[in-house]
């Protein structure tokens, strides 16, 4: 599975996850048997995110053990180790990210749909943003017209960090922007996506 579709994948665990329990009536059930709505949706995205990065774990180990010995013999532990552990932060961002949705439209067809429509949104301004900032300086000795500076650089840059397959797409560079940046934005993405959702989930009339 290569890191690239990491996040379609996740996406549609997340939804069909969360929305699985929405459809098998285990929300309701949980609820009705007094347990508090904040602890099911904290329970419940803490298992979803646990499986997320297994299937990380899996993923990186099969990459590096198949890729690296072809590509990167340049790379030191000290920087795999970096990028795993950014990695699996922006996981559990982006996991939080379609944890909050399914939970909020509780039907997990359409939790599925709108995390892939997501997902797939999050890929295509990756793709543009990394296009961009990969532009050269210089071709053949002479000042390239698509390459970006100062400030218009700066935005691009800091779109591509807070966008979560844009850091998918730094990771599989096996290098970053700003590691205190990227670590910021995740850490956002992390409690926007637990308060709102829970604020959602304690309001949602669930039946």
């Amino acid at each position: 599975l290569p890191m690239t579709f990491f996040g379609l994948v996740q996406a549609a665990f997340v939804g069909f996850f969360a929305g699985e329990d929405f459809s098998e009536g285990t929300v309701r059930n949980k609820i009705v048997a007094g347990n508090r709505r904040r602890d099911i949706y904290l329970s419940q995205m803490l298992s979803a995110g646990m499986a997320a990065e297994a299937l990380y774990v899996i993923t990186i180990a099969l990459t590096v053990s198949v890729g690296l010995p072809l590509f990167a013999h340049d790379i030191g532990a000290k920087e795999i180790t970096a990028c795993f552990g950014l990695g699996a932060l922006t996981v559990l961002a982006m996991g939080s990210i379609f944890y909050m949705i399914s939970m909020c439209i509780g039907n997990r067809s359409v939790a599925v749909t709108v995390c892939m429509g997501l997902a797939f949104l999050m890929l295509f301004l990756c793709l543009h943003t990394n296009q961009v900032l990969a532009q050269p300086q210089l071709k053949d000795g002479v000042l390239n017209v698509h390459y970006v500076s100062g400030t218009k650089r700066m935005i691009y840059e800091l779109l591509h960090d807070m966008n979560p397959m844009g850091q998918i797409a730094q990771l599989t560079e096996m290098k970053y922007i700003s590691a205190v940046r990227w670590i910021l934005t995740d850490i956002v993405w992390l409690l926007v996506s637990l308060g709102g959702g829970i604020l959602v989930f304690e309001k949602k009339d669930i039946r």
